[in-house]
């Protein structure tokens, strides 16, 4: 009786070729899930990436307006005789920067130098999008008919920074000085691009610079400001100074850091393919404890953001690995069937052995295609 009973037991244990190719069916689908989730994921933050570098492109192009829009002519009419002032920057300080709070602070010494009497571009120029914080004039020259000014201004500029590829992001972040007592047929900026630069001692926490340009642009204003000597409907144009400066993430150890507690939980919850699935308290236990894990770090980096709709490379990174985390606890649950309800131990095991294979490989397929589609 004792030996039909193992004989029985044992034919139970055996893995039949059904059973076995199930396994491999199951890995290759989740394998196949895997890679199709990096393809899609990291293709749209490379689409991402590829539309942003467009953008930063356009916004220091002259020939581009705003949001890729055409913009008002660069030639003026034939009766436009302007003041033509030459200005240029120099960036001493990047005082500090906020992607959450959608600002940053910038120390500059902002030149003119231009020929006339009829037009003051330094008298009351304006940063565009920007509060000027101090504003003291550092030197006066006067030769003849040419003047020149120079400031030393603190100025605070709003900034809706792009986080959708946030930590792996790049920004280019412009100083647009206007002067709005003058329209661009009466005063033209003309860059100083040979003196205009960044000093080499501007650093910003995160971030570093990596290239720089300035330009003149004409902005058009979609109303007369009341002015009633532009007819209605008139665009009132302004000689617009532009310098920017080109920032993005350098290295690694920024987004090893955001993420390593979460790639440790998903490690853990992995482990749990080492237990024995009637071991429920340890089995299941470690992905729970895992997810919790997850979560309280998808709110951290969540925190780090502004408070938008826009799905980021780091909610992406977080939901991965949550997804991960559940579907280990899913074949948790069919490995423990296997092995008490069918009493199928052995099959139970190879289950668990693939199973770990697999989602060790697509998980690191997909955390790797993901960084790399995001950085510059």
């Amino acid at each position: 009786m004792s030996d039909e009973h193992d004989r029985q037991m044992d034919e139970r244990d055996t893995i039949t070729p059904t059973e076995r190719r199930n396994v491999w069916i199951w890995a290759v689908t989740l394998f196949v899930f895997f890679a199709a989730a990096a393809l899609v994921t990291a293709g749209a933050v490379y689409k991402n990436k590829i539309a942003s570098i467009e953008r930063h492109r356009d916004r220091m192009n002259p020939d581009v307006g705003e949001g890729g829009t055409k913009p008002p002519p660069a030639a003026l009419s034939a009766e436009a005789n302007p003041v033509r002032a030459q200005v240029g920057i120099y960036i001493d300080r990047i005082i500090d920067l906020s992607v959450k709070e959608a600002r940053w602070t910038v120390d500059f010494y902002l030149w003119f130098r231009w020929n006339g009497t009829g037009v003051d571009p330094s008298e009351n120029f304006q940063i565009v999008d920007g509060t000027i914080e101090s504003k003291e004039k550092a030197d006066e020259y006067t030769s003849g008919g040419e003047r020149y000014v120079l400031y030393r201004v603190v100025a605070r500029i709003t900034k809706f920074f792009d986080v959708s590829r946030f930590p792996r992001d790049d920004h280019v972040l412009t100083i647009n000085i206007e002067s709005p007592a003058s329209e661009r047929r009466e005063l033209l900026f003309v860059a100083d691009k040979e003196s205009s630069g960044v000093s080499s001692r501007v650093r910003i926490p995160g971030y570093s610079t990596y290239q720089e340009g300035v330009l003149e642009k004409p902005h058009a204003y979609r109303s007369t400001h009341g002015d009633p000597r532009l007819a209605a409907g008139t665009e009132k144009v302004q000689s617009q100074f532009r310098m920017g400066v080109w920032i993005h993430r350098q290295g690694s150890g920024f987004y090893l850091k955001m993420f390593v507690a979460l790639f440790a939980a998903v490690g853990v919850a992995m482990l749990a393919f080492f237990i024995k699935p009637t071991d429920v308290d340890p089995r299941f236990g470690l992905g729970v404890g895992a997810l919790g894990a997850v979560i309280v770090n998808t709110y951290v980096t969540s925190s780090l953001v502004p408070d938008t709709g826009v799905i980021t490379l780091a909610d992406i990174v977080n939901h991965v690995g949550i997804l991960t985390i559940f579907l280990s606890l899913l074949q948790s649950a069919i490995s423990l069937y296997l092995y008490e309800k069918r009493g199928k131990k052995t099959l139970s095991r190879l289950f668990d052995q693939v199973s770990f294979v697999v989602f060790l490989a697509g998980y690191l397929v997909i955390n790797l295609a993901l960084p790399w589609a995001a950085t510059l």
